[in-house]
């Protein structure tokens, strides 16, 4: 029974279950996403500077693979827009498409190919992660990219619930894949991996992915904190864990976030 992350939801659990053989964790409740993306707190988030930074580091892989200035690139599951805007800011012909913001939800760029087609914390949300890497392939011209940012079920412990409360992120993520089950979906209809990366791009010095954890826990342990940033807890300013996991927290990093680029042949 893993606890939601998101101040909405109350104090709800939620089953989750691993399947022995691949590794994967699935989400084993039935819940209404619709009224639960609503109050979502990933549609708030604004392009400041700790954005830029984790998206610099993003684009940095993205031209790393081959991706260069002009190209076309398709945001799935932008959210509130952010890295889109980012995209464009840097000379990229970015757009972005996501079913549950009103700003996006035009499906219209679905009838376009792109050069890159970014995923990033999607293909967990959705009932059939497989089907969704198929459509992330679809919108791709031969010899683009297809890049998947996403948990690893690999390395999140079952029996440490509370650790992995925000990889879990109940109930929103329906199918986490293990990192060979994401691998062998995207050959599986043709792709090739290029590369992957066994830590997030959000995994930053002083402002990685363990301090934002002990940052939220300094509050009420939810995501919400991160878009409202308060700074009024005796935990945050008196405890000596929060100048430890400034340091040190970026090499803390316990590998739950991939990102994996593929190539279509």
């Amino acid at each position: 029974m893993a606890p939601t992350n998101v101040r909405s939801l109350g104090k709800a659990l939620f089953r989750v279950w691993r399947c022995s053989s691949c590794r994967s964790i699935h989400s084993g409740d039935q819940v209404d996403l619709d009224s639960a993306y609503q109050s979502y707190p990933f549609y708030k988030m604004k392009l400041d500077w700790v954005l830029r930074l984790a998206y610099r580091r993003l684009t940095r892989r993205l031209t790393e693979a081959g991706l260069k200035p002009g190209q076309r690139v398709l945001d799935y599951g932008c959210g509130s827009g952010s890295l889109t805007h980012y995209l464009r800011e840097r000379g990229y012909d970015a757009v972005g498409y996501d079913a549950f913001s009103p700003q996006y939800s035009d499906p219209a760029p679905l009838a376009e190919r792109y050069d890159l087609v970014i995923s990033q914390d999607v293909v967990e949300h959705v009932d059939d992660p497989i089907d969704m890497i198929a459509r992330l392939a679809a919108l791709c011209r031969p010899g683009g990219l297809v890049a998947i940012g996403t948990p690893n079920a690999a390395a999140i412990d079952l029996d440490k619930i509370d650790q992995y409360v925000h990889s879990l992120h109940q109930p929103y993520h329906r199918h986490i894949l293990a990192l060979p089950a994401l691998q062998e979906a995207g050959q599986n209809i043709g792709l090739k991996i290029e590369r992957t990366y066994l830590t997030g791009y959000m995994n930053l010095p002083v402002m990685s992915l363990k301090f934002l954890h002990y940052y939220m826990g300094c509050f009420d342990g939810t995501l919400d904190v991160l878009f409202e940033r308060p700074l009024n807890s005796a935990r945050l300013w008196l405890s000596p864990q929060t100048g430890f996991y400034l340091i040190a927290g970026y090499w803390l990093d316990d590998r739950t976030e991939v990102f994996v680029i593929f190539s279509k042949r």
